[in-house]
């Protein structure tokens, strides 16, 4: 690590998977100690990449900014795997890097099925499998996760990523780490509450946040509240366990809902 001035000696790149890598880390290995991050994706039913992060030759000449920028996402499909993001009926969208839906992949050595037929059918008719999550494709073949289809927040008709809520967050000085989960609203259906732990010794208040947050957010993406506790649960693999914070918060009040 960098410590007083000095970076690693060898190490030049580093892969990052299980889940989408906030900018600021992103930031901190190739600004702070020149380490390239490959984004990466899969699951255990593709054996398991799907997805791997590298500059096209159009790519060489941008600048480190915009490389980050684009490494945010998590690549392009390796070879032998198919990919598509459908919408809620089924129906194929666009590779434009602004719509986004349910992720569907499809290859050879992608799951048929699962331990003694546990669980529905694991392909469509068409063998596409149902990763369960919602991303984005570019035009050049660049797909990026937005959120589990379980985790997205639906309010008022607009889905909001989760995934894009926290990864801001994290950015933002004094917090250590950030869950977004929807909590009901009477008239958005779902709104976003912010779980947030701090730095050690930090101050960091909500409204210091919710002002970080304002730079890289639409106002309908805010949260309606940022609650702080002194630690997230997690599950065996070190993810955020986003089903027992539902389960703890179902009855949460928003400040935005009147009486």
């Amino acid at each position: 690590m960098k410590e007083n001035g000095k970076k690693f000696t060898s190490m030049q790149r580093t892969v990052i998977g299980g889940a989408a890598a906030p900018k600021a880390m992103i930031e901190a290995f190739e600004k702070d100690y020149n380490v390239n991050v490959i984004h990466a994706w899969g699951m255990t039913e593709m054996s398991p990449l799907g997805t791997a992060y590298s500059l096209k030759k159009k790519h060489i000449n941008l600048s480190l900014d915009e490389k980050i920028e684009l490494s945010l996402k998590q690549g392009r499909a390796v070879y032998g795997i198919d990919m598509k993001i459908v919408d809620g009926f089924g129906k194929e969208l666009p590779w434009d890097g602004k719509a986004f839906g349910n992720l569907l992949v499809r290859g050879p050595w992608i799951t048929s099925g699962y331990f003694k037929g546990e669980g529905d059918d694991a392909l469509d008719n068409d063998n596409w499998f149902d990763t369960g999550d919602v991303a984005t494709i570019d035009a050049d073949g660049y797909m990026q996760i937005t959120d589990r289809s379980k985790d997205v927040i639906k309010s008022g008709g607009e889905w909001i990523s989760s995934i894009a809520l926290e990864n801001v967050a994290v950015g933002c000085p004094g917090v250590a780490e950030a869950a977004a989960i929807a909590v009901s609203h009477p008239n958005w259906d779902e709104r976003p509450l912010l779980l947030v732990v701090k730095d050690k010794g930090s101050a960091v208040t909500k409204g210091n946040i919710i002002e970080y947050l304002r730079r890289a957010l639409a106002k309908w993406q805010l949260p309606d509240d940022v609650t702080f506790l002194d630690e997230l649960p997690h599950t065996a693999t070190g993810k955020i366990l986003k089903t027992k914070l539902r389960a703890n918060y179902k009855d949460y009040k928003l400040p935005t809902v009147q009486d």
